[in-house]
C-alpha cells in the first residue's frame, strides 16, 4: 500500500509522459508518433522501476526530480539558443532550481548509485518531453537560433537590448532583495555563503551561457575560452555547495542569480556571434573533410598537454606549496579500486570529466535539432556518465586539485564533442530551427516561420 505522495509523484510522472498526445491533439502542435511514445515509455518504465527498489518513495522522489530537472535543461538548452529574454529567464529558473533540488536530495543519499536507473529514464524521458515543450514556444513566439540575423544586436541598439528589458531589472531586484533579507535574518555562516554561491552562481551561467552557445557554432577558440571560464566556476560553484551540504536556504539565490547570470550571457554571446559571423549549422552542406572549413587544432594540443602535466605532477606542486593532498576516491563505487595509485584515479577522473563534458555537448546539439533517434542515442551514456561525474564531485568535495584536473579535461571534452556532433549532424542532416520533427528526417521550416 503506497500512501498519498507516491500516487501524486506517479501520477504527475504518468501526466508529463502524456506530453506528446497534449500538444498533438489539444494544442494543435504536430508531434510524430515516435515523439508522442518515446516519452510516455520512459516515464512509465521510470515509475515502475523505482517501485522494485528497497526504498520506492525515496526513488520516485528521485526520478520525479530526476525528470524534472532534464525538462528544464533541455528547455533552457534550446531557448538558450534563442533570443528571448524572457524565455530563457523562466527556463534557467526552472533548470537551476531543478539541478539545485535533484543534487540536495543526490548529497543525502549514502549508497546513491542504486539509483542510477530512475535517473537514467529520468534524463530519458525529462529531455524527450523538454524538447517537444520547447519546439512549441519556439513556434509560437518565432524564436529564432541565428543571433547574426536579430536586428536587436546592430550597433547602437545593443545596450537597449538589455536596458529596456524588464525581465533583466526583475531578477536584478529580486536578487537584491533576498540578499539583503539573508545579511539581516540569516546566521552568520549563511550569510558568507549567501553571498558566495550568488557571484559563483552570476560568473557560472554566465560563462556556461558563452560555452553552450559556442559549442553549438563551431568555431574551436571561442569554445576553448569560454570552456576554461565556465569549467572553472562551474566546478567550483559545485564542490562548494557540496560543501556546504546545499541548504535550501540557499535555493532562491541560486536560481535569481544562476538566471540572471545565463541571460544575460546569452545577450553577450549573441553580440559575438553577431560580430564574427558566427552561425549554428554552418558545417551542414560539407559532405566530406575536405570540405569542412579548418578548425585551429592547437587548443586540442594546449588543453592535452596541461592535462597530462597536471595528472601527473600536481602532488608534487602542491607539496611545493606546503599543502597536504588528500586520499581521491575512484569517480566509480567499486571495492578496491580506491586502493589503486592516485595517478591512475586521477586518469579514470580526467577521462568521466572528458566523456561527460563530450556527451553534454553532444545531447545539448542534439536536444536543439530535429533527430529524435540522434537525441535519445546521445541521452544514454550522458546519464550514466553524468552520474558519475556528480558522485565523484561529492565523494571528493573538500579536495581542491580535482578542479584543474576537471576544467582542462572539460575543454577537451567539450571540443571533441563540437566535432563528433557536426559529423553526424552531417550524416543526418539535423538542423536547429526545424519545429516539427516528422519521423527522424528534415522537416522543411513552416513559411510562417521564415522572414
Amino acid at each position: 500500500m503506497f500512501n498519498l505522495q507516491m500516487e501524486i509523484l506517479v501520477l504527475i510522472s504518468l501526466l508529463t509522459g502524456f506530453s506528446g498526445f497534449i500538444l498533438n491533439y489539444g494544442l494543435g502542435f504536430r508531434v510524430s508518433l515516435t515523439n508522442r511514445i518515446v516519452p510516455l515509455a520512459c516515464t512509465t518504465i521510470g515509475a515502475a522501476s523505482a517501485f522494485l527498489l528497497q526504498d520506492p518513495g525515496k526513488a520516485l522522489v528521485f526520478f520525479a526530480a530526476a525528470t524534472t530537472q532534464f525538462i528544464a535543461f533541455v528547455f533552457v538548452s534550446r531557448l538558450r539558443q534563442r533570443g528571448s529574454f524572457f524565455w530563457h529567464a523562466m527556463a534557467g529558473l526552472a533548470s537551476n532550481g531543478a539541478w539545485y533540488a535533484t543534487m540536495h536530495i543526490f548529497d543525502g543519499v549514502g549508497a546513491y548509485w542504486i539509483f542510477l536507473f530512475p535517473f537514467m529514464a529520468g534524463i530519458l524521458s525529462g529531455r524527450t518531453i523538454g524538447v517537444l515543450w520547447a519546439q512549441y514556444i519556439e513556434k509560437i513566439f518565432n524564436l529564432k537560433a541565428d543571433a547574426t540575423r536579430d536586428d536587436r544586436l546592430a550597433a547602437g541598439k545593443r545596450l537597449r537590448l538589455i536596458s529596456q528589458e524588464p525581465t533583466f531589472w526583475t531578477l536584478t531586484g529580486l536578487l537584491i532583495l533576498y540578499i539583503l533579507y539573508g545579511l539581516v535574518y540569516f546566521e552568520s555562516a549563511i550569510k558568507y555563503a549567501l553571498l558566495i554561491v550568488v557571484g559563483l552562481g552570476l560568473l557560472q551561467n554566465f560563462f556556461i551561457a558563452l560555452t553552450t552557445r559556442a559549442a553549438q557554432r563551431g568555431n574551436n577558440w571561442y569554445i576553448a575560452i569560454t570552456g576554461v571560464c565556465s569549467g572553472a566556476t562551474f566546478l567550483i560553484s559545485a564542490t562548494y555547495l557540496f560543501s556546504q551540504n546545499l541548504p535550501m536556504e540557499l535555493v532562491i539565490p541560486y536560481m535569481l542569480s544562476t538566471a540572471l547570470g545565463s541571460t544575460t550571457g546569452a545577450v553577450f554571446s549573441m553580440i559575438i556571434e553577431w560580430r564574427w559571423s558566427l552561425a549554428p549549422d554552418q558545417h551542414l552542406g560539407q559532405k566530406t573533410g575536405k570540405d569542412e572549413k579548418k578548425q585551429s587544432r592547437t587548443p586540442y594540443v594546449i588543453f592535452a598537454t596541461l592535462a597530462v602535466i597536471w595528472i601527473l605532477a600536481s602532488e608534487s606542486i602542491f607539496g611545493l606549496l606546503g599543502y597536504e593532498t588528500q586520499s581521491i576516491k575512484f569517480p566509480i563505487p567499486i571495492p578496491g579500486l580506491n586502493d589503486l595509485h592516485r595517478t591512475v584515479i586521477m586518469l579514470a577522473a580526467s577521462l568521466v570529466f572528458f566523456l561527460d563534458t563530450a556527451l553534454h555537448t553532444v545531447t545539448s546539439r542534439a536536444g536543439n535539432r530535429n533527430h529524435t533517434g540522434y537525441h535519445v542515442s546521445a541521452c544514454i551514456p550522458k546519464g550514466a556518465v553524468d552520474f558519475s561525474r556528480m558522485g565523484f564531485l561529492s565523494m571528493n568535495s573538500s579536495i581542491p586539485e580535482i578542479v584543474p584536473l576537471g576544467i582542462l579535461s572539460s575543454c577537451l571534452g567539450s571540443l571533441f564533442g563540437k566535432s563528433a556532433s557536426e559529423r553526424i549532424e552531417r550524416w543526418l542532416e539535423a538542423r536547429m530551427d526545424i519545429v516539427e520533427d516528422r519521423g527522424g528526417k528534415i522537416a522543411t521550416p513552416q513559411p510562417s516561420l521564415q522572414k
